[in-house]
């Protein structure tokens, strides 16, 4: 089961990729923080570590694309 933590830092990060902003631990506190969300210190930083280096506009427009 997905935490509300995760869920929170999950769109906060689509967010930012949405804006072409660079996704980073400060920026999704930042967001988190305009929405009134409380989640441990810890886990806007293992998102940004998380996606360091990945496209996600690419990841997502490509999940649908593998044919079995």
């Amino acid at each position: 089961m997905v935490s509300k933590a995760e869920l929170a830092c999950v769109y906060s990060a689509l967010i930012l990729v949405d804006d072409d902003v660079a996704v980073t631990g400060e920026k999704i506190s930042t967001i988190l923080k305009a929405a009134a969300v409380d989640v441990e210190p810890y886990w806007p930083g293992l998102f940004a570590k998380a996606l360091e280096g990945i496209n996600v506009r690419d990841l997502i427009t490509n999940i649908g694309s593998g044919v079995g």
